[in-house]
């Protein structure tokens, strides 16, 4: 398949380069700086690599990357780093309206929070404590999800770089709540219970940035099982990772 990859010199996007590349696809990385780009891949030339420059608010430039791709995915932006996370995200997914128009086939970056709750009609991003930087994804999610494009969005917890280059077999796949056991009912206040169980379960989200990477290639196809979805990631049942500095 033909895929525009954006904001692949970052974690996120360049583990979606190297597995789309390994799997055959042809891949359009649209990147600010071509150099760090090759550097990364430690290459002057990819067979199937094609690579653009542009910035996010190139929006010509953009289109005509989008252009004819069977599949777009942005992988450009951090949430916790980003002051202008939310517009930028939001201008982007304008311009992949216009250019794939109704049924195109986008998929974003959410996070954790913006996944519902099991057994609750609510997101851990919508209680009032959560850090304002976790909601940033609900924006996001209303934005696309306003559109006529074939979108989905994966909400992982953190992410964390592969110790091995062979795939975690078994990843809990989920569609719209939690990949991992919600709050037991009754006890503590309904805040308490879902932000205690989220911090509890939040080890059993921590995944690589190569098996995010599978999970969007595995799904590129249109109308799929995640088509207009919210996707949650957790290691097999039993296992739990962890991240440099805790989160």
């Amino acid at each position: 398949m033909r895929l525009l990859i954006i904001g692949t010199s970052g974690n996120s996007g360049l583990a979606l380069t190297k597995v789309a590349l390994a799997r055959g696809h042809q891949v359009t990385a649209y990147v600010r700086s071509a150099e760090k780009l090759q550097s990364l891949l430690g290459a002057q030339a990819v067979p199937g690599l094609t690579i653009r420059t542009g910035t996010l608010d190139d929006h010509a430039a953009l289109a005509d990357a989008m252009a004819g791709q069977g599949a777009v995915i942005n992988a450009a932006g951090n949430a916790t780093t980003d002051p202008d996370y939310v517009p930028m995200v939001q201008s982007l997914i304008g311009d992949a309206e216009a250019a794939l128009g109704a049924g195109g086939r986008l998929w974003l970056f959410g996070g954790a929070a913006a996944l519902d709750v099991p057994g609750f009609e609510v997101r851990a991003a919508d209680l009032p404590v959560i850090p304002k930087v976790y909601k940033q994804h609900i924006h996001t999610l209303a934005r696309v999800s306003a559109t006529a494009l074939d979108w989905s969005m994966l909400c992982p917890g953190p992410m964390v770089s592969a110790q091995s280059c062979q795939p975690c077999e078994g990843l809990r796949v989920s569609a719209d709540c939690w990949p991992v056991e919600g709050p037991a009912p009754g006890g503590l206040f309904k805040t308490v219970r879902i932000l205690k169980t989220f911090k509890q379960r939040m080890p059993e989200m921590i995944v690589t940035y190569e098996d995010a990477a599978r999970v969007i290639l595995d799904n590129l196809g249109a109308n799929g099982p995640f088509s207009r979805k919210r996707v949650g990631l957790a290691l097999p049942l039993g296992q739990t990772g962890a991240k440099p500095g805790g989160f």
